[in-house]
C-alpha cells in the first residue's frame, strides 16, 4: 500500500460521487463530498481527515445537501486514532471495505461486450436481479454515471454480468458490478474480474472495493487481484429533519 495510491483512489471516487451535480467542501479537518442526485451514504462522505474534528462544522455540508447523517471515511489517508475518536462521538461503524488492486494489460477482454447508449435498461435489469431489495443506489444517478465520458460499461455476452469502469485521474475504478441472480456462483463474477484488466492500457492502476464481511473479496483474490488497503465507513445520525433536500434525491 502506498499513500499515493490511496489518494488517487479517493480522488477518483470524489469525481464519481459528483457526476450529475454535487459539491466538495474543504474544511480545516478534511473534505466533505456530497452528491446532488444520490442520497446513499457511499456518495456523501468526509475523507482525508488529518486534524481534530469539529462535529458541527463537519455536519454543515451534510445538512446543506439535505442529508440526515454524517459519514466519515477512515482510511490510511486519515490521521491515526480517528476511528476511536469517531466511536467516542457516537458514530457507528456501518461498513468495512477492502480495496483491491489490479493493473491494466491492454490484452483485450474476449467475452465482454461494451454497452451502447441504448442498453441502460439491460444493465439495470441485471442490477435488479443481482441485488433485489438490497439495491440502494439511485438508478437515475447510475444512468448518469454510465453516460459520463469517463465511464465505460460492459456486459458478458449473454448479459448475466455487468460492470462499469470509471477513469478519473491516474486510476480507474470498477463500479456497479453485478451478476444476475440465476447466474451467481457459476464463475461469472470471477471471469469478469479476470478479464477487466485487459480493457485498460498496460500499466494503468485498476481498483475496486468489496465488503470485508462478504465473499466478493474471495472472488477478487481468485481472479488475481491484490488487497491494497482497507477503509471503514462511520455514520452518525443527525437530529432533526434534513433541510434543502434535492427534489430528485430519491429518484
Amino acid at each position: 500500500m502506498t499513500l499515493g495510491f490511496v489518494h488517487a483512489c479517493e480522488q477518483n471516487h470524489l469525481n464519481l460521487s459528483t457526476v450529475g451535480g454535487g459539491s466538495v467542501a474543504q474544511l480545516p479537518s478534511g473534505k466533505v463530498v456530497t452528491s446532488q442526485l444520490d442520497p446513499f451514504w457511499l456518495y456523501n462522505y468526509a475523507f482525508g481527515i488529518r486534524r481534530a474534528l469539529d462535529l458541527e462544522e463537519l455536519a454543515g455540508p451534510f445538512r446543506a445537501a439535505g442529508r440526515d447523517f454524517v459519514h466519515v471515511l477512515v482510511s490510511p489517508s486519515s490521521r491515526p486514532g480517528l476511528a476511536a475518536e469517531l466511536e467516542g462521538l457516537g458514530f457507528r461503524l456501518e461498513w468495512e471495505d477492502v480495496v483491491w488492486r489490479s493493473t491494466g494489460t491492454g490484452a483485450g477482454a474476449p467475452g465482454l461486450l461494451e454497452l451502447g447508449p441504448g442498453e441502460l435498461d439491460r444493465y439495470l435489469a441485471t442490477m435488479r436481479s443481482a441485488w433485489g431489495p438490497r439495491q440502494v443506489i439511485s438508478e437515475r444517478a447510475l444512468g448518469l454515471r454510465l453516460a459520463d465520458g469517463r465511464a465505460s460499461a460492459y456486459r458478458t455476452a449473454e448479459g448475466s454480468g455487468v460492470f462499469t469502469l470509471f477513469a478519473a485521474g491516474p486510476t480507474t475504478q470498477l463500479i456497479h458490478f453485478a451478476v444476475a441472480g440465476g447466474a451467481q456462483r457459476q464463475g461469472v463474477g470471477r471471469s469478469m474480474l479476470e478479464l477487466a484488466p485487459g480493457l485498460l492500457a498496460e500499466g494503468r492502476p485498476l481498483w475496486l472495493s468489496t465488503d470485508a464481511a462478504e465473499g466478493a473479496g474471495r472472488v477478487a483474490a481468485a481472479a488475481g487481484w491484490t488487497a491494497a488497503h482497507s477503509a471503514g465507513h462511520w455514520l452518525l445520525d443527525l437530529d432533526g429533519p434534513p433541510t434543502d433536500r434535492p427534489a430528485d434525491a430519491g429518484a
